[in-house]
C-alpha cells in the first residue's frame, strides 16, 4: 500500500485535494445557509462568486500554458525561466487592470447585492485576487516540475484558512465580515506556493532573448483558455433559456440540479487532467509513451466518473436530502443518468489537454467548438421535438459521438506506433 501511494503520489494528492475542496465547500454552504438570513446569504454568496471570478482572471489565464512550457522544456532550462518571467509580466499588466475596479467599489456592490453600503468589501477581494494571481504562477511552477503534492498542499491551505477565518463570523450572522475573512484567509495559498516553489530552478527572470516569443505563446494559451472556458457556458445559458420557455421552471430546476451535481465530479476530472496528465504528456516525446499515458488517463478518469455516478445512484435517497433538498428526490434518476455523460466526457478532456501539451491551440479551441456545436444541435433538436429529457440525452450523446471519433484516432495512432516499433525495435 505504501509503495502504491509513493508511486502514484501525484494522483493521490489531486484526489485528496478534491475531497478537501468539496468538503469545505459543503461546510461553507451549510454555515452560510444556517447562520445568515436570506439577504446575508445572498450577499456572502455573491461576493464569493465575485472573488472566484477575479481569481480566475488574475493570472491572465496563463497557468495551463506555464505548466506546459515548464514541463515541456525542463525545469532547469533558460526557456523555463523565461516563460516564468513572461508570465509574471502578463500577471502585472492584468493586476493593474483589476486594481482599477477599486474606485468603482460602490457600483460593484450595487451590481452584486443591490446595495452600495457593502462596497467596502471590494478592495479586500481585489487585493487578495491580485496576490492569488501571483500565487497561481508559483503553483503552476510546482505542477510543471511534478510537485503535485506540494501544489495540493498550498491550494488546500488557502481553502482551510479561508473557511476557518469566516466560519465564526458566519455563525454570528456577519455576512460582510465573513466574505472579507474568507478572501484574506485564502492568501495562505500564494504564501505557501511561494515558499514551496522558491527552490525550483524554473523560478527566475530568465533572459530577454526569446521573451517576446514566450509572451506570445502564453497569451495564445490564455486566449484559447478564455474561448474554451466561455463558449460552453454561453451555449448552455442559451439552451436553458429555450428549455425554460418550452418546459417551465420546474423542468429547468431538474436540469440545473443535475448540472450542479455533475460539476462536482467533473472538477476532479479537470484537476486530474490539468495537474497530472498535462505536465506528464508535455514532458513525454516518445509516441508510444504518450499513448500509454493517454490510455492510463482514460482508464483512471472513466473509472472515477463511473464511481461517482454509481455512488450517487446507490445513495441518492440520502445525498439529495442531505446536500440539496428533499424536493429534488424525483429527479434522482435524471441526475444519475446525466452523470453518465461525465464518464463519456473523459476522452474529450484527454484530447483537449493533449492539444495543449503539444501546443496545438487551434486544435484545442476547435475541439471545444465541435463539442459545443454538437451539444447545441442535439439538445435544441430534442427541445423543439418536445422531449423533456433533452438535456439527459443531449449531454451524453455529444460526448459519445466525440468518444467514438477520438477512439478511432487513438486506435490509428496506436497501430502506427506499433508498426514503427516492429520495424525499428531499437528506436533508431
Amino acid at each position: 500500500m505504501i509503495t502504491f501511494l509513493r508511486r502514484h503520489s501525484g494522483m493521490v494528492s489531486v484526489a485528496a485535494f478534491f475531497g478537501i475542496k468539496v468538503a469545505l465547500a459543503l461546510v461553507l454552504l451549510k454555515l452560510s445557509a444556517t447562520g445568515l438570513d436570506p439577504a446575508g446569504f445572498a450577499l456572502f454568496s455573491q461576493f464569493l462568486l465575485f472573488s472566484a471570478l477575479l481569481n480566475l482572471i488574475a493570472s491572465g489565464g496563463v497557468q495551463h500554458g506555464l505548466v506546459r512550457q515548464i514541463a515541456g522544456s525542463g525545469a532547469e532550462t533558460v526557456q523555463a525561466r523565461t516563460a516564468f518571467r513572461a508570465a509574471v509580466e502578463i500577471w502585472a499588466v492584468v493586476s493593474l487592470a483589476i486594481l482599477l475596479i477599486i474606485p468603482f467599489h460602490g457600483s460593484v456592490s450595487v451590481l452584486l447585492t443591490g446595495n452600495a453600503a457593502a462596497g467596502w468589501i471590494v478592495p479586500f477581494i481585489v487585493g487578495a485576487a491580485v496576490l492569488n494571481g501571483l500565487g497561481q504562477l508559483f503553483a503552476a511552477t510546482l505542477i510543471g516540475t511534478g510537485k503535485l503534492t506540494a501544489n495540493a498542499g498550498a491550494q488546500a491551505a488557502g481553502l482551510v484558512a479561508g473557511t476557518a477565518a469566516s466560519a465564526w463570523l458566519l455563525g454570528r450572522g456577519e455576512a460582510e465580515q465573513a466574505a472579507v475573512a474568507f478572501a484574506l484567509g485564502s492568501l495562505a495559498t500564494p504564501l505557501c506556493a511561494v515558499l514551496l516553489a522558491r527552490g525550483c530552478p524554473a523560478i527566475g527572470l530568465g533572459m530577454t532573448r526569446g521573451l517576446g516569443a514566450e509572451r506570445r505563446w502564453l497569451l495564445g494559451y490564455s486566449g484559447a483558455f478564455v474561448v474554451a472556458a466561455s463558449l460552453m457556458p454561453a451555449v448552455l445559458f442559451a439552451l436553458r433559456y429555450v428549455y425554460l420557455e418550452v418546459f417551465g421552471v420546474d423542468a429547468l430546476a431538474d436540469w440545473l440540479v443535475a448540472n450542479r451535481v455533475s460539476d462536482v465530479s467533473t472538477q476532479l476530472l479537470g484537476l486530474f487532467m490539468a495537474q497530472w496528465f498535462l505536465p506528464g504528456l508535455a514532458g513525454t516525446t516518445v509516441g508510444a509513451a504518450s499513448l500509454v499515458l493517454a490510455r492510463k488517463a482514460f482508464l483512471v478518469g472513466t473509472a472515477a466518473m463511473l464511481l461517482f455516478a454509481g455512488l450517487f445512484a446507490a445513495g441518492s435517497s440520502i445525498w439529495i436530502p442531505l446536500f440539496i433538498s428533499p424536493e429534488y428526490l424525483p429527479a434522482a434518476n435524471f441526475i444519475a443518468l446525466y452523470m453518465i455523460g461525465d464518464a463519456l466526457r473523459v476522452s474529450a478532456s484527454i484530447a483537449l489537454h493533449g492539444a495543449l501539451a503539444r501546443r496545438r491551440l487551434f486544435t484545442y479551441v476547435g475541439l471545444e467548438v465541435v463539442a459545443a456545436t454538437l451539444l447545441a444541435a442535439i439538445t435544441l433538436g430534442l427541445i423543439v421535438a418536445g422531449v423533456r429529457e433533452a438535456p439527459l440525452f443531449g449531454y451524453p450523446a455529444t460526448y459519445l459521438i466525440l468518444t467514438v471519433a477520438l477512439g478511432a484516432v487513438f486506435t490509428r495512432s496506436a497501430i502506427t506506433a506499433h508498426r514503427r516499433s516492429e520495424s525499428d525495435p531499437d528506436g533508431r
